[in-house]
């Protein structure tokens, strides 16, 4: 899989197929809403990779689990387990028909902030995430 398509599946809530349970009110969640930039890089076996930035618009009704935790390593169906849900992170397993089972976290320090990884158990691959709110959408096309 390429490093733009993992990204785009990674980061892309509306076309993931995982459903995450409730734990906690969404707005218990201190995330804002806004424009998202979010600067990707790949890091394998110890070399890291060019750096990808991705725009992403959440909206305010948006369920911020399902919008920030929409990490998956691979295309296709992936099933989310061992989920530990709190107002602030997330931290879960994947096991993806179409690759192997990786572990994911999404962690932010304040409502504007947040830093993720994916790694893939057994090919020393991780994915890093660094999200930052830019401004307010201004348009549905963000």
């Amino acid at each position: 899989m390429s490093p733009s398509s993992l990204v785009a599946t990674a980061l892309c809530a509306a076309t993931l197929t995982v459903a995450l349970p409730v734990h906690a009110d969404a707005g218990d969640f201190g995330a804002m809403p806004g424009l998202w930039k979010i600067q990707v890089r790949r890091v394998i076996h110890g070399k890291a990779g060019a750096q990808e930035v991705q725009w992403h618009c959440v909206d305010e009704g948006a369920d911020p689990w399902t919008t920030f935790a929409a990490w998956t390593p691979a295309d296709g169906e992936c099933t989310a387990t061992d989920q530990q849900r709190r107002t602030t992170s997330l931290a879960w397993k994947l096991t993806c028909k179409a690759a192997p089972a990786a572990s994911a976290h999404v962690d932010f320090d304040n409502a504007k902030h947040y830093t993720g990884s994916v790694t893939v158990e057994g090919r020393g691959e991780i994915t890093k995430a660094e999200g930052d709110r830019y401004a307010a959408c201004t348009s549905p096309e963000d």
